[in-house]
């Protein structure tokens, strides 16, 4: 027993002695972040293959959640980032390896289920002297429209961003897809930002975009992009798309008004002569103004994107191009979520069921906005305010339409997409901790109409929520 207690002792003193050197090898600063998300579902559209048809249709009841976790390892100056997700469906599979069909899963009986997931894997650092910092891997990047282009998504590259007061920049590059070629069949996208704040009420900002896309010349070999979304065209080419455009925003009294505008010109290049090249040309516009109105905050917003009919094969591709056009990731990477649609649109807080008309992974009328060419508008307002210290609710509404129908499109078919009513209340039951609900309801316009002219029934959905950021 004696000799136990010392042997111990000697081990703890020895422990003891040994902690500054240790304190060498340990980071001086790990940051943990991340949030639970689960989400209680019932509706007649979502967890389903499609838009119901009849009013005979059952409607489905599901749980899912989601648990994305930052590790940022470093100090002040310089951090490695590691950003993990898992999801999953309540009781939809366990104990197996992943599988390209059974990713965001592993919530059946006995779990087991090996499926988490890199969001993001990247160095930032600062360069010392300058106010300059850099990102380098695969990270997280939004562009300067709303998410319209790309929100949130993820992509591997390297970005760098500086300041000489009062203007602020970021250029980069990222590598989206690198193909079995290597160097004639990769996708890439060059970022240019510029943002200059003369006041504190006024900022200003002037963007450059530029796409490469060669992912859909001949002899891909890894068939890149998939079916997620076809390709613009149906031969092969190669596109180069330059995105010119401007934001703004200023305070005017209670209201903030904000906007930005881009347009896209290029060449969607042939590969073969027998085939007509067909030139880029689209915009988009978008007007905001969020009012502080009585106890709440309210806002309208106006998106507007054009399009085309494509009559012929060597018309204009006339609606914008995002990095949801011709995609062959999981998805969602255009992501306009702040008119806070849950059916017309993506959802702001979409975990893995991510369904809506349009614009989400698994978009009824597709991923991409640019909505096959005939581009889409929407006009979306609403309103919320604090109804208890700790109780919060909002209303909002919002309206949906092609821009404009194609040459090919059947003649039962309209430009009305859908009309969105939903309403949200959250309760806060500690710090980083709420429970809400959220019900929406969409009326569903005769763009979806079948040959024999009949509608979907009306989609609605009703969730029940909590949420721990930490």
């Amino acid at each position: 027993m004696r000799k136990g207690l010392i042997v111990l002792l000697a081990a703890v003193v020895a422990v003891a002695f040994a902690m500054p050197a240790m304190a060498d090898l340990i980071p001086t600063n790990l940051k943990v972040s991340g949030f639970y998300r689960s989400k209680a579902w019932v509706s007649n559209f979502f967890g389903k293959s499609a838009l119901p048809t009849d009013n005979t249709d059952a409607s489905s009841a599901f749980v899912e959640q989601r648990f994305r976790v930052k590790f940022a390892f470093g100090t002040e100056n310089v951090q490695a980032v590691w950003f993990l997700e898992s999801d999953m469906l309540w009781g939809d599979n366990a104990g197996s390896a992943p599988t390209a069909s059974s990713r965001n899963s592993g919530g059946a009986l006995g779990g087991d289920k090996v499926q988490t997931e890199t969001k993001n894997i990247y160095l930032w650092f600062k360069v010392p002297d300058t106010s300059v910092d850099v990102t380098v891997g695969l990270q997280g990047q939004s562009d300067d429209y709303a998410g319209f282009l790309y929100g949130g998504a993820d992509m591997a590259g390297i970005f760098v961003k500086g300041k000489f007061e009062p203007v602020s920049y970021k250029l980069g590059l990222a590598k989206l897809y690198e193909n079995a070629t290597q160097k004639t069949d990769d996708r890439t996208l060059y970022v240019a930002e510029v943002k200059f704040v003369p006041v504190k009420e006024v900022k200003v900002g002037a963007n450059f975009y530029f796409l490469q896309d060669d992912t859909n010349k001949p002899g891909v070999g890894s068939g890149l992009p998939t079916a997620t979304n076809n390709p613009i065209l149906a031969y092969a080419y190669s596109a180069k798309v330059y995105m010119p455009g401007v934001s703004a925003a200023f305070k005017a009294g209670p209201a903030t008004i904000s906007g930005f505008a881009q347009y896209q010109l290029g060449t969607l290049e042939a590969t073969s002569s027998a085939n007509p090249d067909v030139d880029v040309n689209a915009y988009l516009l978008d007007l905001r103004a969020d009012l502080n109105l009585g106890p709440g905050k309210f806002f309208i917003e106006g998106l507007y994107t054009s399009g085309g009919d494509r009559a012929t094969a060597t018309d204009d591709y006339e609606a914008p191009i995002t990095l949801a056009t011709n995609e062959a990731s999981p998805g969602g990477n255009s992501s306009y979520t702040r008119t806070n649609m849950h059916i017309l649109l993506a959802s702001p807080d979409t975990i893995n069921i991510a369904q809506c008309l349009i614009g989400c992974s698994g978009g009824a009328a597709g991923s991409d906005p640019g909505n096959g060419g005939r581009g889409i508008w929407v006009l979306a307002a609403g309103y919320n305010q604090a109804l208890t210290p700790k109780l919060k609710g909002q209303v909002n509404v919002g309206y949906l339409s092609a821009t404009e129908m194609l040459a090919t499109d059947i003649s039962t078919k309209s430009e009305d997409m859908g009309t969105e009513f939903n309403a949200r209340l959250d309760y806060n039951l500690a710090k980083g901790l709420d429970v809400g609900v959220i019900g929406a309801y969409a009326l569903i316009g005769d763009f979806f109409n079948n040959a024999a002219g009949q509608t979907p029934e009306d989609v609605w959905a009703g969730i029940a929520r909590v949420n721990y950021a930490f």
